[in-house]
């Protein structure tokens, strides 16, 4: 039988215990540490490992990044308006936070697509076909595809309000303590009578996961603390997402607005909000497998 929104999954149970000892404490936000602990709580009681304690920094990441979250958060949280958010660094996993005004389901901090657009067309025949055979559903073939094909450069002469004159991908999967940022470009931009640089980072995301602002916002500060010794001369961060999107094979591109690097490096308290700058839809054709796409099977010969 097929789960739904009434059986809850081994981390509702693990949520639960987490925000009664929260609340006793008075101290909404939870570490990795805490995590951890009532994992091994919740194995203890079910006499079996239901959940591993190993890899307790991904625990809220992994909860919010599929279809429909709201599933596993507990019940009675979403009646008393209790919702989730993820933290990142210091050893901190999320905080227990009251819903905003308007909100009526926890952990909807996701950027969804706007499946409205109209298409721009790129094409995908300067692929190798050896590449589309091996192509995968993962981050890593979405971001190769992208960067391969100039998505991105597509994206910010068609939609963006910069005037970016370069564009180069210096990085891929980036790992910053905590943050993992899936690309990373530098642009050249024009600014007043001359030019300026901007680092770009990009969060990948195939067609089952959601765009999490938290993560995006973690990648920018992340990064800037990064760079800030190697004295690039960036001006400005620019965070973009991009999402696969079935069943065409289109790539959603999601462009915020820029931070600067004082920004990046403030309390959390003091950071701007992720405000959505441009977005655009792009089809590849012909579509490429793996992304937004799977390769119709060959019919079964009787």
């Amino acid at each position: 039988m097929g789960r739904n929104a009434t059986v809850p999954s081994a981390k509702t149970n693990v949520i639960e215990d987490l925000y009664g000892r929260a609340v006793a404490s008075g101290d909404m936000v939870v570490t990795q540490e805490q995590v951890r602990l009532a994992i091994l709580r919740a194995n203890a009681r079910q006499g079996r490992d239901v959940l591993s304690p190993r890899n307790v920094a991904n625990f809220f990441k992994d909860l919010v990044r599929g279809e429909r979250p709201e599933r596993n958060w507990p019940p009675r949280l979403t009646a008393a308006q209790v919702d989730g958010r993820q933290l990142v660094g210091g050893g901190r996993s999320f905080e227990f936070v009251p819903f905003a005004p308007g909100q009526t389901l926890p952990l909807q901090s996701s950027i969804r697509p706007n499946l409205t657009l109209t298409p721009h067309v790129i094409e995908s025949i300067s692929l190798p076909l050896t590449s589309k055979v091996l192509g995968r559903v993962d981050e890593t073939w979405l971001i190769q595809v992208a960067v391969n094909l100039r998505v991105i450069e597509a994206h910010f002469v068609t939609k963006s309000g910069l005037d970016v004159r370069e564009l180069v991908h210096l990085q891929t999967g980036v790992k910053y303590g905590e943050s993992e940022v899936d690309a990373l470009f530098l642009a050249t931009v024009a600014h007043g009578n001359g030019l300026q640089r901007i680092l770009v980072t990009c969060e990948a995301k195939q067609e089952r996961e959601q765009i999490v602002a938290s993560q995006i916002v973690g990648q920018v500060t992340a990064a800037q603390r990064s760079i800030r010794p190697l004295g690039l001369g960036v001006a400005l961060i620019v965070p973009i997402a991009i999402k696969a999107v079935a069943p065409r094979g289109r790539i959603y591109v999601a462009e915020f607005s820029a931070w600067t690097p004082q920004q990046a490096e403030a309390v959390p308290a003091a950071r701007p909000p992720l405000v959505l700058a441009s977005e655009g839809l792009y089809e590849l054709r012909p579509p490429v497998p793996g992304v937004g796409y799977r390769t119709p099977r060959p019919p079964v010969v009787p």
